[in-house]
């Protein structure tokens, strides 16, 4: 990805748990980001064609289809196939990246994942964020 300034970086977040994402939302848009959630992997598939996202923070264990299958739909779409992909997953078993995503922009983090870790990471593919803190 370009480097894009954040105000016109598109992020999807895929989280079942609710809080876990809308916190992720709250920080993404604090940032600057503009942020849409899928709660199942259902919903992100069908995200990725309409919303175009730059990055994809991506849980494994979803209860539709699994993280894996998301990442691959990703990949195989033509509006997103080189969007960032962060991996978030509390079990780290899972993190399998060649498995997953061989040579392909993705990148691993253990859940739960600091808010500036999570910032620190959408950096790493060109996303450009301002210098906020979720604590200001």
């Amino acid at each position: 990805m370009e480097s894009t300034p954040a105000e016109s970086c598109r992020v999807l977040v895929v989280e079942d748990e609710r809080h876990i994402a809308r916190l992720l939302e709250f920080v993404l848009s604090r940032a600057g980001y503009t942020v849409r959630t899928a709660y199942d992997g259902t919903s992100a598939v069908a995200a990725l064609e309409s919303f175009q996202p730059h990055a994809v923070v991506l849980d494994l264990v979803l209860p539709d289809l699994s993280g894996g299958d998301v990442l691959k739909a990703i990949r195989q779409s033509s509006a997103c196939a080189n969007a960032g992909v962060l991996v978030l997953s509390a079990h780290t078993f899972e993190l399998d990246a060649p498995s997953l995503d061989p040579g392909g922009r993705t990148m691993y983090a253990s859940k739960p994942i600091a808010p500036t870790r999570l910032l620190e990471k959408l950096r790493e593919f060109g996303a450009l964020v301002p210098a906020v803190h979720p604590s200001d």
